[in-house]
C-alpha cells in the first residue's frame, strides 16, 4: 500500500485502488458511478499536485493558499463533477482529503451549491461561471454568541429608499476569509425573519481580521465585520434561511466526512507501508500482536465511517426526511472516527509521526479542526437525538428537511 506520488506524498490514485474500488458492490450497488472518469479525476488531480506541491514543509499563509486556489482552477478547466451524482462528489471529495485535508474545497461548487439551488436568475449569471471556473465562495453563519443557534442571528438588515437594505452586523470563525469571491451571508431581515444573500466579497463596509488556526490553516480564518454592506434584491436567495441552511449542511456534511476520512485513510497507507518496509529490511522480526489489532480495527473503522457518510448523502440527494438526522450524525461520528483512528495509528510511526513537517501530524492537526468546523460534534450528535426523541406531542417543533427545489445538473448550472 505505498502511495504512489513520486515524493512520497499521497496519491488520489492509490486511494482508488486501496480504498474505494474494494468497496465498489456497496459504495455503488445502483452504477451510477463512472468509475472510469472518477479515476481520470483523480489522475488531474495527481497532476496538478505534481505541478503545485501542498506538502507539510509548505507554511500556510500566500503561498499555500495561492496554490490551493491554483490547483482548483486546473481542476476546473478539466474536471466539472457538478453533473455528476452526489455520490460521486463524496468519492472525490474522500480521494482530495486522502492527498492533503486542506484539498476540502478543490472540486465543485462548494458553498455555491446554496446560489444553484435558491438564488436569483441574475445571482446564478452572475457567480455559477465564476464558481465552475475555480472562484471560491464562503458561508458566514457563524456569530459571537455561539454558532450553533444560527436563528438567534443578530446581524440585521436595515431597508434603504431605495430598495436595497444595508447589513450590520459580525461573523466569526469565517473559512475562505480572504479567498472566497462570494459570501452566503445569513442575517436577519428587515422584517425579524432569517434569510441569505449572495453578497460580492469585495463590497465596500466587509472588514477581514484573520486569525491563525492550529489546523485548517489552508484558507485564512477569522472574524468578518459587516458596516453597512449594501444587498441587492436580486442577492437575496429565495426560501426561509433556516431552511436553507438544513438542507444545504445535509448535503455537504458528507462532503466534509469523506474528506476526513480520506485523510485518515493515508495515514493508515502510510503507516503500514512504513511497518511492512522495516519488516522486510529486518528492523523489526514480527509485528506486536496490538500494531495488528490497532490495523485490524482502524481498516474497518473508517471503511464504514466512509459507507454512512455515502448513505447520508444518497439521503439528502433524495430529500429524504431523515437526511438531516444521518448527515448530523455520519458527519460528527466520521470525524470522531478519524480523530481516534489517526491518534492510534501515529503511535505505530514512533517519533517521525511527530514531526512539524510530517504528513500525518498535519493531518491530526486539521481533523482536529474538523470537531468544531461546520458543526461541533456534540451539537450535531444532539441534533440526531432531538431526532430520535420526537414524540407525536413534541415533533411539531422538529420538521422535515425541505427537498431539494431542482436536482443540480451540468445545463441549469451553466444556465
Amino acid at each position: 500500500m505505498k502511495p504512489a506520488m513520486p515524493d512520497g506524498a499521497p496519491a488520489a490514485t492509490e486511494a482508488i485502488k486501496t480504498w474505494l474500488q474494494p468497496l465498489q458492490p456497496v459504495l455503488d450497488p445502483g452504477g451510477r458511478i463512472d468509475w472510469t472518469r472518477l479515476t481520470s479525476v483523480a489522475e488531474r488531480l495527481d497532476r496538478a499536485l505534481r505541478r503545485y506541491p501542498v506538502g507539510p514543509d509548505l507554511p500556510a499563509g500566500t503561498e499555500r493558499s495561492g496554490r490551493l486556489r491554483m490547483i482548483r482552477q486546473d481542476l476546473a478547466r478539466h474536471v466539472d463533477t457538478t453533473g455528476e451524482p452526489d455520490v460521486f462528489q463524496v468519492l472525490t471529495q474522500f480521494m482530495c482529503g486522502y492527498c492533503d485535508i486542506d484539498l476540502r474545497d478543490t472540486t465543485g461548487l462548494g458553498h455555491g451549491r446554496l446560489i444553484a439551488r435558491h438564488g436569483s436568475p441574475q445571482t446564478k449569471r452572475r457567480w455559477i461561471p465564476r464558481l465552475l471556473a475555480g472562484d471560491l465562495a464562503g458561508i458566514a453563519v457563524t456569530e459571537p454568541h455561539g454558532g450553533s443557534r444560527p436563528a438567534e442571528a443578530r446581524t440585521c438588515a436595515v431597508a434603504g429608499s431605495d430598495g436595497t437594505w444595508t447589513v450590520t452586523g459580525r461573523k466569526t470563525w469565517i473559512s475562505r476569509l480572504t479567498e472566497a469571491a462570494v459570501f452566503l451571508l445569513f442575517f436577519r431581515a428587515p422584517d425579524g425573519q432569517l434569510v441569505a444573500a449572495a453578497v460580492d466579497a469585495s463590497e465596500p463596509g466587509m472588514v477581514r481580521q484573520p486569525i491563525p488556526p492550529t489546523g485548517l490553516a489552508g484558507w485564512t480564518w477569522g472574524v468578518l465585520d459587516l458596516d453597512a454592506v449594501k444587498v441587492q434584491p436580486e442577492e437575496v436567495l429565495h426560501g426561509q434561511g433556516m431552511g436553507l441552511l438544513r438542507e444545504h449542511f445535509a448535503e455537504y456534511r458528507p462532503l466534509v466526512t469523506a474528506t476526513a476520512l480520506g485523510g485518515a485513510a493515508a495515514v493508515f497507507d502510510t503507516v503500514t507501508a512504513r511497518l511492512s518496509e522495516r519488516k522486510t529490511i529486518g528492523d523489526v522480526h514480527r509485528l506486536r500482536d496490538s500494531a495488528l489489532i490497532t490495523l485490524g480495527r482502524t481498516h474497518v473503522q473508517l471503511a464504514t465511517a466512509l459507507l454512512g457518510a455515502v448513505m447520508a448523502s444518497q439521503l439528502a440527494e433524495g430529500g429524504h426526511v431523515d437526511a438531516e438526522l444521518w448527515g448530523a450524525a455520519t458527519k460528527a461520528h466520521g470525524i470522531d472516527t478519524a480523530n481516534s483512528a489517526t491518534a492510534e495509528l501515529a503511535l505505530l510511526l514512533g517519533a517521525s509521526g511527530f514531526r512539524a513537517d510530517c504528513q500525518t501530524a498535519k493531518t491530526r492537526r486539521d481533523l482536529s479542526g474538523l470537531l468544531f468546523a461546520d458543526g461541533i460534534h456534540d451539537s450535531l450528535y444532539r441534533t440526531a437525538g432531538k431526532q430520535h426523541t420526537a414524540t407525536k406531542d413534541t415533533a411539531g417543533g422538529i420538521t422535515a428537511v425541505p427537498a431539494p427545489r431542482d436536482q443540480l445538473n451540468s445545463v441549469a448550472l451553466t444556465g
